[in-house]
């Protein structure tokens, strides 16, 4: 039955239809609780008759309220009222995918970006333990904002472990014999058959959808039911020529795998799909084949995470700092190609095979590995195998002391470098040779502080710093502990972690310290450069640390994004987002390296792309902080302060506590001078924060609410604790209000930015 406008349901009041289906309708509605707007499902009359279908309804929104993620429609509540179902949803503003492709085919770009963030959302639900069932362009939504949700989960499954991934799970979500559920031209051909299905089945689906907006045609078509089953059934290679003719040659390739009719000739997991997809958006992706064979990708390694069989948490630091030592090693070999750490530590502690790991990440070799400790003695199995024919081109296994690890480390890099043929230099085959003269208890403390660095937490930088400072306790003259003692101080300090005055002198000192040592390490001179830009204020400084470190490293992204950085702070936004691209390319999935875009946007005063990049993080990191600060920043220059307030619901705001209720209310109300003043309300009660944070922000409030004198003083002050966002005092598109007072060119010339 069709409900009437204004008819309440609980504290929700229906305001307009929406949508109709099979299992119920869809309205527009208010929540009076929370005063927004919501959509409500209402189950059809013959799904509440019907035990087996009303239980698909509630498993749809038991499914879905149990995933988390971006790219899924969020459930808020299942409730019934007078004997009426329905469930309460996330409203979203846009159109279908089915409406999209409507038009015709979409630009390559755009179909792989959608596909890439239904992949995301589809692992994630995987990962939960839910198949979806039902993928098609329908149940696809493209957001106004640009984002991109999976809808109905009506088909879905929940059969697995949660917590398990999919590639490894046993068969699931076996339908009664004959019975067969999903629609037809999208489903897999186990699920047409009604065998047993697993997320593969998902990828399936998806990679039809993925064909139909390259093309704008179905790939499996037919006038009846039983010409598209038998076209689905077809032991044959899909017709890919209707697709995009400027699309790249890979794409067509990343379509025939995910629609392969061998269940096991297809991508393993949702998330290794994601990866080829974003691995071909940022350009890294050339050279793919259909079985994950490449026969153009030259010199290519992925060295991927070492195993811990006895899952010890105690030799975690061993087997990363394995890895990582190998990588590191190895990236400074020229005619190589490394695989960045972000994109192999995704594959951290699974079982994967390496022709599929071998498309995702564009790489021609795989080097695999386990290591088991017992005592003082440790177990290292490596193998290397080439993607193309799945052949082991090396393997050995070393029983080394733990005292004698790096000297096996070097080994292992030096095998393969033989293994592939590397035409070595003087120079490097005598840094790969040389044995390390490291204390072994100082390289032990050394990997621990790498393991918790890593985290990019700040429990893991000040846990980072112990073991640094014990390793140079056991070995004075070890440079690599120099360096990291440097980096975990300095990104201590850019966080307020403590005083920068303090912190910023002595990492510099360590840095230096590093490159007296080994003048060939990289890191240190980021250091520097990070230094000399937040505090020291000194640009050409800061240009030349990040120039000399790029040189003695190109691949290291870090330093990339942090000459992006300097560049927005003069105004070379062009220069800045391409260095911040550059840096996303060599690290694809790291959250901090992605966050360089969105800024250099920010900079440049590009509002809405902005908004769209930190988005696009988010996805990538669900819940990563510096993506919804960005989003903050973003949706308050744009105006549009209630949906600034709801991340504020869910975070903190730079690093300071913030009441989004308050906020939400207060904008609802009373608008933009009762956000701005809520805002300053909540933030003046705040203590003074070691790094200027709380002092800027008020300028920045002051700012925006008039008092433009008063932001000015507040301005003043952040520059006198040396608040490393000064450095962007010139270009701050957040600062625009105070920028025409009398006093703001002195600040400006108080913080030395160049003219």
């Amino acid at each position: 039955m069709s409900l009437s406008t204004g008819l309440r349901l609980a504290q929700y009041e229906i305001v307009a239809p929406i949508a109709s289906g099979g299992m119920g309708e869809v309205y527009r509605a208010r929540d009076s609780r929370l005063d927004r707007d919501v959509a409500i499902k209402v189950m059809a009359a013959h799904v509440a008759a019907d035990p087996t279908l009303r239980q698909r309804f509630e498993s749809e929104a038991r499914a879905v309220a149990a995933l988390s993620h971006p790219s899924i429609l969020s459930i808020y509540e299942l409730g019934v009222v007078n004997g009426l179902s329905f469930a309460v949803m996330e409203l979203l503003d846009g159109e279908t995918l089915r409406q999209r492709v409507a038009g015709g085919a979409l630009p390559w770009r755009e179909a792989a970006e959608i596909a890439a963030s239904v992949a995301d959302g589809l692992a994630a639900a995987h990962a939960k333990g839910v198949i979806h069932r039902d993928l098609k362009p329908e149940n696809v939504f493209l957001t106004r904002d640009g984002s991109v949700k999976i809808l109905d989960f009506g088909l879905a499954a929940q059969r697995m472990p949660i917590g398990s991934v999919d590639r490894t799970l046993p068969a699931v979500a076996q339908t009664q014999a004959g019975v067969v559920l999903g629609t037809f031209g999208y489903m897999s051909p186990e699920q047409v058959l009604g065998a047993p299905v697993d997320g593969r089945s998902d990828i399936f689906a998806l990679g039809c959808v993925l064909y139909e907006m390259l093309s704008g045609r179905r790939l499996f078509d037919g006038v009846t039911p039983q010409e598209v089953i038998a076209n689905v059934l077809r032991d044959s290679v899909p017709d890919l020529a209707t697709v995009d003719p400027v699309a790249p040659a890979e794409l067509r390739l990343i379509v025939a795998r995910a629609v392969n009719r061998d269940i096991t000739r297809r991508f393993d997991s949702a998330k290794d799909m994601a990866m080829a997809l974003r691995a071909l958006l940022t350009g890294s992706g050339s050279g793919l084949s259909v079985r994950g064979i490449s026969r153009s990708r030259g010199k290519s390694l992925a060295v991927l995470p070492f195993m811990n069989p006895g899952k010890d948490q105690q030799i975690e630091y061993l087997t990363d700092g394995i890895t990582e030592s190998i990588i590191n090693a190895l990236s400074q070999v020229s005619g190589l190609r490394v695989v960045p750490r972000s994109l192999t530590f995704r594959y951290k502690g699974l079982e994967v095979d390496p022709a599929t790991v071998g498309l995702a990440l564009n790489a021609r070799t795989i080097l695999t590995g386990r290591v088991i400790q017992q005592g003082e003695q440790l177990n290292i199995q490596a193998e290397l195998v080439d993607t193309a024919n799945q052949s082991q081109l090396w393997g050995e296994q070393f029983r080394p002391r733990v005292s004698d690890l790096m000297t096996v480390q070097e080994e292992i890099s030096w095998q393969i470098s033989e293994a592939l043929r590397l035409k070595l230099t003087g120079s490097q085959r005598k840094r790969m040779k040389k044995r390390a003269t490291v204390k072994p208890e100082a390289y032990d403390e050394f990997l621990r502080g790498r393991y918790h660095w890593n985290s990019w937490s700040a429990d893991g930088f000040r846990r980072s710093l112990e073991h640094f400072e014990r390793a140079i306790g056991h070995d004075p003259l070890y440079a690599a502990a120099w360096a990291g003692l440097g980096d975990a101080l300095c990104v201590m300090a850019y966080y307020g972690m403590g005083s920068p005055a303090d912190l910023y002198p002595k990492a510099k000192a360590a840095a230096a310290k590093a490159i007296e040592l080994d003048a060939e390490l990289a890191d240190p001179y980021v250091t520097l450069g990070v230094s000399a830009l937040f505090w020291g204020w000194n640009w050409k400084e800061s240009t030349e640390a990040f120039e000399t470190a790029t040189r003695l490293n190109p691949q290291l992204a870090r330093v990339h994004l942090l000459y992006a950085l300097l560049h927005s702070t003069l105004g070379r936004h062009d220069e800045a987002l391409r260095l911040a691209r550059l840096a996303r390319d060599l690290e694809p999935l790291s959250p901090v390296v992605n966050m360089g875009i969105p800024w250099a946007l920010h900079f440049a005063n590009r509002r809405e792309e902005a908004l769209a990049e930190a988005r696009r993080v988010e996805g990538l990191a669900p819940g990563f902080e510096e993506a919804g600060n960005l989003q903050i920043a973003s949706l308050e220059n744009l105006g549009r302060y209630e949906e600034a307030a709801t991340i504020m619901k869910r975070q903190m705001c730079w690093g300071l506590p913030a009441d989004g209720e308050a906020l939400a209310e207060a904008a609802r109300t009373g608008g933009k001078a009762a956000y701005w003043q809520k805002r300053l309300e909540l933030l003046l009660p705040l203590p003074e924060t070691p790094s200027g944070t709380r002092e800027y922000q008020i300028s920045l409030v002051l700012g925006f609410l008039g008092r433009i004198d008063e932001a000015i003083e507040s301005l003043q002050k952040t520059i006198d604790v040396r608040g490393g966002m000064c450095a962007f005092i010139a270009i701050d598109p957040n600062l625009n209000p105070v920028r025409q007072h009398r006093r703001f060119g002195e600040l400006v010339r108080q913080v030395g930015v160049p003219g």
